[in-house]
């Protein structure tokens, strides 16, 4: 049985789903500039409401993107493609419960918080 062709259509797949995650998170964080806020703060406020739309609502994601201090949708592509990579590393990834910190650090052995619930 052919598992290549499953995984070249999911690589397709999330590929589109990225491309357009990352043109709504342009569209969105475009329209705001640091020059027009007065307040300490008010942007990282107004960035946070504007994720977690472009996010849709998915507290775990957002948590993990703002606590990493980098945007979600970078470490998501880099871990990805590296799973993708190898068969072994692919199964590991299916494997894994991402909403379970400890199951998933048991299994993958990586405490860290971004990759414990994304690898």
């Amino acid at each position: 049985e052919d598992i290549t062709s499953g995984l070249k259509q999911l690589d397709n797949t999330y590929q589109e789903t990225n491309q357009q995650v990352l043109k709504n998170l342009d569209e969105i964080f475009s329209t705001t500039s640091p020059s027009a806020n007065n307040k300490i703060g008010q942007e990282d406020a107004l960035n946070i409401k504007k994720a977690a739309i472009a996010l849709r609502g998915d507290l775990a994601l957002l948590k993990a993107n703002f606590e990493a201090n980098e945007l979600f949708f970078i470490s998501e592509d880099v871990i990805f493609k590296t799973y993708m990579s190898s068969p072994e590393l692919l199964l590991t990834y299916m494997k894994i419960n991402p909403l379970d910190q400890n199951t998933a650090e048991q299994q993958c052995g990586i405490s860290d918080k971004v990759l414990v619930l994304y690898c």
